[in-house]
């Protein structure tokens, strides 16, 4: 059995992240001084290949991922691609679910990179300032969770399971496979010729399995097992984060038994 996390305990099991190449092993604090926090903040990242700002938001994210009271994930978007590369993690559906957040978030516009934070506050990526007092003020504010856990099903399927009361009339539960730490890719051409741009914590697929309006619920879904995993109960059409459980990629020598 691999080894699965609920959102309870992911905050006091999820292990600092490794610094990226070339980056030093210091991070922003994310002061929590007098708060409290039953889980971590989900940050998400919308980034661009093709975007010549984003590299750096691209360390930062794994800056902020250091941290046990915070969690990542890195959305790539497809609309730089007009500029003479095709980013080599971006698909529609993370382009839609940005889009999806704009009404919410009181955006006007989509940009890159954007920061995200539990769905009820985004930051610009080129100032960490705001990005890191958008966290802290989550964390001081994190409305009660409902439960939720993913464990291994069926065929190969992840079940995962809701229970409790529905913090709003319905919410939205999605399943996202990410591809887990660093990873470089040689951009070819656009604004970003030439650069071996970092990435971190990359969204390899998103699905959407259904709504939830409170009680025990459960869901089937399927993934790639060596890709981390996280499922995600948020508010209907883009609305905050309630609460998120997330699978830990199936260990390479244990597929080969």
């Amino acid at each position: 059995m691999r080894h699965l996390t609920s959102l309870f305990l992911s905050l006091f099991l999820a292990g600092p992240a490794l610094a990226g190449p070339g980056e030093n092993a210091s991070a922003t604090r994310i002061s929590t001084e007098d708060c409290w926090s039953e889980r971590p903040v989900l940050v998400e990242l919308f980034t661009s290949q093709g975007c010549p700002l984003c590299p750096q938001a691209n360390r930062y994210l794994g800056e902020l991922d250091r941290h046990d009271n915070v969690f990542t994930l890195a959305f790539a978007v497809s609309y730089w691609d007009m500029y003479g590369w095709t980013d080599t993690y971006a698909r529609p559906e993370y382009v839609q679910r940005q889009r999806m957040y704009l009404p919410n978030l009181d955006v006007a516009r989509l940009y890159t990179p954007q920061f995200v934070v539990d769905g009820v506050e985004d930051a610009p990526g080129w100032n960490e300032d705001k990005v890191s007092q958008a966290v802290e003020d989550r964390l001081c504010g994190m409305p009660t969770s409902p439960i939720i856990t993913i464990e291994d099903g069926p065929f190969g399927a992840y079940t995962i399971t809701l229970n409790g009361e529905a913090p709003e009339e319905e919410l939205d539960v999605w399943l996202v496979a990410y591809s887990p730490g660093w990873a470089m890719v040689e951009v070819g051409a656009g604004e970003n010729e030439g650069l071996d741009m970092p990435h971190y914590n990359m969204v390899k697929s998103l699905t959407y399995l259904g709504s939830w309006s409170g009680g025990e619920t459960v869901f089937m879904g399927e993934s790639y097992r060596r890709f981390g995993t996280v499922a995600i109960a948020q508010g209907a059409g883009g609305g905050p984060i309630y609460g998120f459980a997330y699978a830990e990629p199936e260990d390479e020598n244990e597929r080969q038994h």
